[in-house]
């Protein structure tokens, strides 16, 4: 099982690739380490769309969370 600190969880969503890996970017300038999944589904066509999530450590969600917001402010 892996620790806590370990596990990936979502701090934000984003419409496109785009607009997540510049909140990827920002995340990374705060020294977060951040990643993004979802990119090639977002652009479908399709009743339903893709999203694209932002993720983070568990134990660095507080700080990604407080710098999206301020970000989105």
């Amino acid at each position: 099982m892996a620790a806590q600190h370990d596990k990936l969880v979502t701090v934000t969503t984003a419409a496109n690739e785009l607009e997540g890996e510049l909140i990827v970017s920002l995340l990374k300038e705060h020294g977060i380490k951040a990643t993004s999944t979802g990119g090639l589904t977002a652009q479908f066509r399709a009743e339903a769309p893709g999203v694209v999530e932002v993720l983070v450590m568990q134990d660095q969600m507080a700080a990604a969370s407080s710098i999206v917001a301020k970000q989105n402010g």
